[in-house]
């Protein structure tokens, strides 16, 4: 596999222009919601709270997208509750649980969805240029 280095990923895209941020944007838009909705149905079903969390994040005027299991501004057992639930419970006074994963398997999931979706969407803001002009 491919490594990728995500800072020189994310200043290429940065330095996008108009109609090429535009496509891009909106394919990353498209993923990182599809990506809200895979998580929703792969999230434990105990009373519904987990899933009604799962939301979407954009940073870096659109050009990031997150999938997030919880308000970073929520309280700290919140975060706690949401960890626990993603990555399981090794000790504690609770017990130990197997974590549910579904965020990490929604990453799984969309990545190559997601790569093609920027790739065509690549081509076709460079098709739109060259027929400009």
């Amino acid at each position: 596999m491919k490594h990728v280095d995500g800072r020189k990923l994310r200043r290429q895209l940065k330095s996008l222009k108009g109609t090429t941020r535009k496509h891009v944007t909106d394919a990353i838009e498209k993923s990182t919601h599809e990506g809200v909705r895979v998580a929703r149905v792969l999230a434990p079903e105990e009373t519904g709270e987990t899933k009604k969390d799962i939301h979407a994040e954009f940073k870096d005027r659109g050009m990031t997208g997150t999938v997030v299991a919880i308000e970073s501004s929520a309280p700290r057992d919140e975060k706690d509750r949401a960890y626990s639930i993603e990555h399981g419970r090794k000790s504690g006074g609770q017990g130990t649980t197997e974590g549910s994963h579904h965020i990490w398997r929604t990453r799984q999931y969309l990545q190559k969805k997601l790569n093609g979706r920027i790739r065509r969407a690549l081509n076709k803001a460079a098709k739109e240029v060259a027929s400009r002009g």
